[in-house]
């Protein structure tokens, strides 16, 4: 549970380095120039601290798992490009629930009593803090609903592949599958004088990055991808809250700051 949970400020970190990116580069080649950075990263420590390459049933729930986030990827820069962001990000809101289920389903992995009250608990509360609107008939929300469920179920084959697989291998591998079909579909044009000149935040958020997904799949191993979705989605939406709050003077309403408070009590009974 730490892991998850450092996991998930980690992603909080991402999300505001990327944010501060957005502001010069678009979502498409950003997301290409992400994987690029960090895939020499990922074969370095392979290499040195494994070296093993798994048998090929791994390949199977691994690719699935890539495709799965590359299309989430596109319908989400999709998404916001025709709807609205108020009304697409409070629907990622439904991942953890997409994650539980299929996990129960695909994997036989159930939850408890406690487990599903829960994520309920985080679900709601992120989805209100967020601003609490859902509708499926705003343009963009069909987007938002393809991530949703690919962003949700690709943990799942995730989870799968791990069981075939070393950490190690399963970033690098994850991460080639997302470079190529991000870069076949979007083949961003790359300006690296203009990289060059905001190195200092492409390495902090490549960083955060890396980190981040790292200890999520180390996290994903003891943990029902259900509630891992939840405390990541949960800590990353606070996140996001305070950073608007304290560094772009964005303003919290008081149920706003209630469901922080909710989330943070949730996360920390679960972490004992």
């Amino acid at each position: 549970m730490e892991f998850a949970l450092v996991s998930a400020l980690f992603w909080v970190g991402f999300d505001y380095t990327r944010k501060r990116l957005a502001a010069f580069f678009p979502a498409p080649l950003m997301s290409v120039v992400f994987s690029a950075l960090v895939l020499p990263c990922y074969l370095i420590y392979w290499f040195y601290a494994d070296k093993s390459v798994p048998a090929f049933q791994y390949f199977y729930p691994a690719t699935i798992s890539g495709l799965l986030a590359g299309i989430g990827s596109v319908s989400f820069i999709r998404a916001l490009a025709v709807g609205k962001v108020a009304v697409m990000l409070p629907m990622l809101s439904l991942t953890p629930v997409i994650s539980g289920v299929f996990a129960w389903i695909w994997l036989g992995e159930s939850l408890s009593f406690i487990e599903v009250s829960a994520i309920a608990v985080l679900v709601s509360a992120s989805f209100i803090l967020q601003g609490g609107k859902l509708t499926f008939i705003e343009p963009g929300s069909g987007y938002i609903l393809l991530t949703s469920m690919c962003w949700g179920c690709c943990i799942v084959f995730d989870k799968q592949a791990l069981k075939l697989s070393s950490i190690e291998f399963h970033v690098v591998y994850i991460t080639l599958v997302v470079l190529v079909f991000n870069g076949l579909l979007f083949r961003p044009k790359i300006d690296l004088s203009k990289l060059v000149q905001y190195a200092g935040l492409w390495v902090s958020a490549a960083a955060c990055f890396s980190f981040a997904v790292t200890l999520q799949f180390v996290a994903l191993l003891e943990i029902q991808p259900g509630i891992l979705e939840a405390l990541k989605r949960a800590i990353g939406i606070i996140g996001a809250g305070l950073i608007g709050v304290y560094l772009f003077q964005e303003k919290l309403t008081p149920t706003q700051w209630s469901c922080i408070g909710v989330i943070l009590v949730t996360s920390v009974i679960f972490s004992i």
